[in-house]
């Protein structure tokens, strides 16, 4: 028997409905990325990176604003300090046996003179005759000599030439301010008591009012 032909005429045998799978195949550019996912890929990095800085920005913002509040409060007590220490140096007070009123220091004198030797008795410690400037400050000055039987000479004289009274200043005597009992003549000054205001001759011996600035201290 030949053997060969047997051979020949043998057929593989297969399962009815098998097919061979076949090896998978793959184009060259199956592996590749389409190109609009590369750019995405890179927008998504771009982001995140902005993202992480805002962050961080965001953080540093908040610490400050957090300590910020210490800071102004130190600013606040340091004005403070300044303000007590420049409080402290406009503190004003006026010199021994004088008292203080507003922005004044008023000198009651002890002793009796002439109105012009009061007026240079103040001048020598750097005062003047007393200005009364106000009803508030007339009331402070007879409340001051209550009690007193003296009167005291004050820095207001009588201009015979113009026929009116003048404080030492040059200003002229409001009426309104206070009333002068007595005579309008010529060499009158000024005298007050704790109820009243009089004309009296400058040349007759009084005491009298000084006033001087308050002091820096």
């Amino acid at each position: 028997m030949d053997t060969s032909k047997v051979h020949g005429n043998v057929k593989p045998f297969r399962c009815p409905g098998y097919k061979q799978a076949s090896s998978p195949s793959f184009s060259p550019d199956a592996c590749r990325c389409p190109h609009w996912h590369h750019l995405a890929l890179k927008f998504g990095c771009a982001g995140l990176i902005l993202l992480l800085l805002s962050l961080i920005g965001l953080s540093v913002l908040v610490r400050f604003l957090v300590q910020k509040p210490p800071i102004e409060k130190c600013s606040v007590a340091a004005q403070e300090n300044r303000t007590e220490l420049t409080g402290r140096s406009a503190i004003l007070e006026c010199p021994r046996y004088w008292h203080p009123h507003w922005n004044k220091c008023l000198f009651v004198s002890q002793i009796s003179r002439p109105w012009a030797e009061g007026r240079d008795a103040c001048s020598m410690e750097d005062a003047i005759l007393l200005l009364i400037e106000n009803k508030e400050e007339l009331r402070f000055v007879q409340n001051l000599i209550k009690g007193k039987e003296q009167l005291f000479f004050i820095g207001l004289k009588y201009v015979q030439k113009e026929k009116i009274w003048k404080w030492i200043d040059g200003s002229i005597l409001n009426p309104n301010l206070l009333r002068i009992t007595g005579k309008d003549k010529e060499n009158s000054c000024a005298i007050i008591s704790h109820t009243e205001v009089f004309s009296d001759s400058c040349s007759s011996d009084n005491h009298w009012i000084c006033q001087k600035t308050l002091l820096h201290v």
